[in-house]
């Protein structure tokens, strides 16, 4: 995949001003095709999808209005990450079982961000999340609070646990690294899936066989 098909909604006007004047830059035309929808909000979330589904584009980000605090305007199932730089925090879903959701974050950190031995750790400063790939919280209001205090208010919202891609910037800053982190998950699941795709047959040889061949 070169070039990345995107579909891009946004809930206000603000957001569309946002999206247009960001793709004035000519970067950014050469690494993706955009589809701006003319509906906004939801609406505009369900025509994304169903040209998701159809294979139309690659991928969906969400340019949320300014003051929705939501981490996952989209309202998709899985588990919710926020990401900024090398700091990337995803947040238990107390209505899931513990055990399923860890399993899911494990194989997102392999499949989506090339960690094929992911380090989590519950606890974020300053100090420790650069040794951590991943800071799980329970605590979705004060994780938040803390991610963007180290982030400077920028990061970009995404959902694990599912086929699509769907990110969302939190800041006119953030816009380009949230494309930016939709193509990289892409690439790092097309190297996932081809290295998975035909692994090769655990070679057994029976000893007393062989023995008796010699």
């Amino acid at each position: 995949m070169n070039i990345l098909r995107i579909g891009i909604t946004h809930f206000d006007q603000e957001g569309l001003e946002l999206i247009n004047s960001t793709f004035e830059e000519i970067l950014l035309d050469e690494i993706c095709t955009r589809t701006t929808y003319t509906s906004v909000g939801e609406e505009a979330i369900d025509e994304a999808l169903n040209d998701w589904d159809e294979g139309n584009t690659d991928a969906i980000m969400v340019v949320p209005a300014k003051d929705d605090a939501r981490l996952n305007p989209a309202s998709l199932e899985g588990m919710d990450m926020i990401i900024w730089g090398n700091l990337r925090m995803a947040f238990v879903n107390e209505e899931s079982d513990f055990e399923s959701q860890m399993e899911m974050l494990h194989h997102a950190m392999k499949r989506d961000f090339d960690i094929d031995i992911p380090r989590i750790t519950p606890i974020l400063d300053a100090e420790n999340y650069k040794a951590y790939d991943v800071v799980l919280v329970n605590d979705r209001e004060q994780g938040l609070k803390d991610f963007l205090e180290l982030s400077q208010g920028n990061g970009v919202a995404y959902t694990t646990g599912r086929e699509l891609v769907c990110t969302s910037p939190f800041s006119a800053e953030s816009f380009h690294e949230s494309i930016y982190l939709a193509k990289d998950i892409l690439k790092a699941r097309e190297r996932y899936d081809e290295a998975h795709k035909n692994p090769l047959p655990k070679l057994f040889v029976d000893k007393k066989d062989d023995i008796k061949k010699h």
